[in-house]
């Protein structure tokens, strides 16, 4: 009696095996994307974090905002005429120049309760006039304009060491020879300004 003829699984079409090669391969991109969109939501998380904080904007009219203003130290003459070098017997005159570095008008107090000059010579501390008399000093709210320089007057320095007794003409005299000069007004500290006395 012959043996009874095998049964043969039948291989599957083509068409199923195409079927299932783009299933597998939807699956592989969906893990990929998953990965990378979690690797990027960490690294995002994590930049978040040590990211500077972004400056405040401002409407016109309104304070300035932090490191819109900035503050210029001058030396020079009377009549505001800037100088690096004045001959014994000549008296410098101090004044600064505030600028709204910003893209709006804003508003400062530039009043002359909050403007302190202060000269060294190296780490010497010459004359600063916190030291002055500073009865009825006042705030004084002005407008800055962007990038419109705004000037104070100008004061006379006569040559003198500044001290807890005050900063006038009946304090020490200074000796010839180089010193600078910084301005600070509302909280802004200006660059350092150098002359020299002869």
């Amino acid at each position: 009696m012959p043996p009874a003829p095998r049964n043969r699984q039948q291989r599957p079409s083509p068409s199923v095996y195409r079927n299932r090669r783009i299933a597998a391969l939807i699956i592989v991109a969906l893990l990929l994307w998953g990965i990378v969109s979690g690797v990027m939501w960490v690294v995002g998380a994590i930049g978040s974090m040590f990211a500077p904080a972004t400056a405040p904007t401002i409407s016109a009219g309104q304070p300035c905002a932090s490191g819109d203003v900035t503050v210029e130290a001058i030396v020079g003459s009377s009549d505001k005429v800037a100088s690096e070098s004045f001959a014994m017997g000549s008296n410098p005159f101090l004044w600064y120049q505030l600028t709204n570095i910003g893209s709006v008008d804003c508003t400062f107090n530039a009043g002359a309760a909050v403007q302190f000059y202060t000269i060294k010579s190296g780490n010497d501390l010459i004359w600063t006039s916190r030291e002055c008399d500073r009865t009825g000093l006042t705030d004084a709210t002005v407008t800055l304009k962007p990038n419109v320089p705004l000037s104070s007057a100008p004061s006379e320095w006569l040559r003198v060491r500044s001290s807890s007794s005050g900063c006038g003409a009946d304090q020490s005299p200074v000796d010839a020879g180089a010193y600078n000069l910084t301005v600070e007004v509302g909280g802004v500290l200006s660059q350092t300004n150098q002359f020299l006395l002869g």
